[in-house]
């Protein structure tokens, strides 16, 4: 199954984020209806699924590096 992420949503198209980092573009009418920017997806060849908890974990991860870096910049 591949993962994707949703970059941006605009004029009813979503460009989706593979994983090798190309990209492609999807009508937003193919994709589940919750669906937003930064949403994780997966295609299981025929449909697109929202993935909410690898959605989490990658929010997740992204907070923590914020939050290293911060303290890190604050170091003199």
């Amino acid at each position: 199954m591949e993962k994707l992420i949703v970059e941006r949503i605009e004029d009813g198209l979503a460009v989706l984020e593979k994983e090798d980092l190309s990209h492609e573009t999807v009508e937003l009418s193919l994709l589940p209806t919750e669906v937003k920017e930064g949403s994780v997806l997966t295609f299981d060849g025929a449909e697109y699924h929202l993935d909410e908890r690898e959605e989490e974990d990658r929010r997740r991860r992204i907070l923590e590096k914020q939050k290293r870096l911060k303290e890190k910049s604050k170091k003199p």
